[in-house]
């Protein structure tokens, strides 16, 4: 049974061959149907009457998983990995399903141990393979294993030469060529994290005596913050837009390879005041005086992660990373209760649910018409307050005060139970207690603000 790639990245889908029964493939069809329309409940439903016939087919049970998971329900998809699995004990996507249900419980020590078994047991140059391979690498980073999830990470996007529109891996590269070009890989936010590591390339080439050479291609609403942010080193990078296909430079290495090109086994720069991107257009919110007890506060608010509904992973991490209508509306009379001017910084449809819930939320001075656009805005502000999502990295590397808040099974880069990031210092975390749950961490959120208005980067 085919199924969009995004979730094949995440969990996968165990394929059915042709019924012969019309009657069962009727009923699948109508799985199928519940699947594309996002109706997951329903899809699980029907592997689950269709298991009840057909009780040793181990597929229909690793099938019902993967509809509960995507309904983010890890607890009673888990239970339909284990069934499957006693099914068929060496099912990789029951296994690797099983993972990702650990991973979203926080155990990523158990994760690992799924992950590294398969590792030993599934050839890299198959699909289950490459799968397990970068979910390894994610599980890795959520351990702090940095050296061997860079190591993975790399090697995943080696193992796909086909893709002609993908950054390579590097693995031939040398940091010391005399030409490079790296290209982005995955999204925004993963861009505007790696492109840390641009840095460190250019101090070691310029200990090499190479001068130049280095060219960034990336998506073109962050040329001009690259352009701009980058400028302070003394011979920035060249960056430039990948073509309106979205196609890259056939010998692009991928930015995130590039720790592993640089041999790195930790994700912290050694950059004053924390911010990697800095230009002196932007007016740097450290050079501002603290404000004062009968000031008003600006913050910046993002209530809703990317909308990307079309793929069913990021569906799934659309819906969990956001918050509800319920918990924003609180968030924003919490904060002017405290005295905040509230500004909304939110991108794409969900800008208009805050028009909707009537929280006349204020525009910016400057129309956030790219990332550029939104540092200079961003410098303006006391402080922003966002969800999972693009604009949590970019206020990160500029090192400006950013408080995000995330869902309890948060994607591993921001690690458990802690409430700085090692990626960015600039940052403060807070995290729902259990699953879907935002009450509390916007609770502690607005607790903090009252208790501590004037020191934002601090727990």
């Amino acid at each position: 049974m085919p199924f969009q790639a995004g979730f094949m990245r995440a969990a996968g889908v165990v394929p059915l061959a042709p019924a012969v029964d019309p009657s069962l493939l009727r009923r699948l069809q109508q799985a199928r149907q519940h699947e594309q329309q996002g109706n997951w409940i329903n899809a699980a439903a029907i592997y689950a009457e269709l298991q009840g016939e057909h009780p040793r087919d181990h597929r229909l049970k690793a099938n019902q998983g993967n509809a509960l998971w995507l309904a983010d329900l890890p607890e009673a998809a888990s239970h339909c990995y284990r069934q499957a699995l006693d099914l068929q004990p060496d099912c990789p996507i029951s296994r690797r399903g099983l993972a990702q249900c650990l991973r979203d419980r926080n155990d990523f020590a158990g994760a690992l141990a799924i992950h590294a078994r398969l590792a030993q047991e599934l050839p890299l140059n198959c699909g289950d393979g490459q799968a397990n391979l970068w979910a390894h690498s994610q599980v890795l980073l959520g351990l702090q294993q940095y050296r061997q999830a860079f190591a993975l990470m790399a090697a995943h996007r080696a193992l796909q030469p086909h893709q002609t529109q993908a950054p390579q891996s590097g693995a031939t590269a040398s940091p010391l060529q005399r030409r490079l070009t790296l290209v982005s890989d995955q999204g925004f936010g993963d861009t505007l994290q790696y492109v840390r590591f641009v840095i460190l390339l250019l101090r070691s080439r310029r200990v090499a005596g190479l001068q130049g050479g280095v060219e960034l291609v990336v998506e073109r609403a962050l040329v001009t913050l690259l352009r701009e942010g980058l400028g302070w080193l003394e011979e920035p990078p060249a960056v430039h837009a990948k073509d309106d296909g979205g196609r890259t430079p056939e010998r692009g290495i991928s930015l995130l390879a590039l720790p592993h090109l640089l041999k790195l086994d930790r994700p912290d720069l050694p950059v004053p005041g924390a911010a990697y991107l800095r230009s002196p257009l932007w007016q740097r919110h450290t050079q501002r005086q603290a404000p004062t007890a009968t000031q008003r506060l600006n913050i910046g608010l993002v209530s809703a992660a990317g909308r990307k509904l079309d793929d069913p992973f990021c569906a799934r991490e659309y819906h969990k990373r956001s918050l509800p209508e319920p918990v924003l509306w609180l968030l924003v009379q919490g904060l002017r209760a405290c005295g905040a001017t509230v500004f909304d910084l939110q991108f794409g449809p969900d800008r208009e649910r805050n028009r909707a819930l009537g929280l006349e939320l204020l525009d910016p001075d400057r129309a956030l018409a790219g990332f550029a656009s939104s540092a200079r805005v961003l410098a303006q502000l006391d402080l922003v307050i966002t969800v999972d999502t693009a604009m949590a990295h970019l206020g990160g590397a500029l090192g400006h005060p950013t408080w995000v808040l995330l869902p309890w099974s948060a994607d591993p880069r921001w690690l458990c139970n802690t409430c700085t990031s090692p990626w960015y210092p600039s940052l403060r975390l807070f995290r729902q207690p259990r699953s879907g749950d935002w009450h509390p961490a916007v609770d502690q959120l607005l607790s903090a603000f009252k208790a501590q208005p004037h020191l934002y980067g601090r727990c």
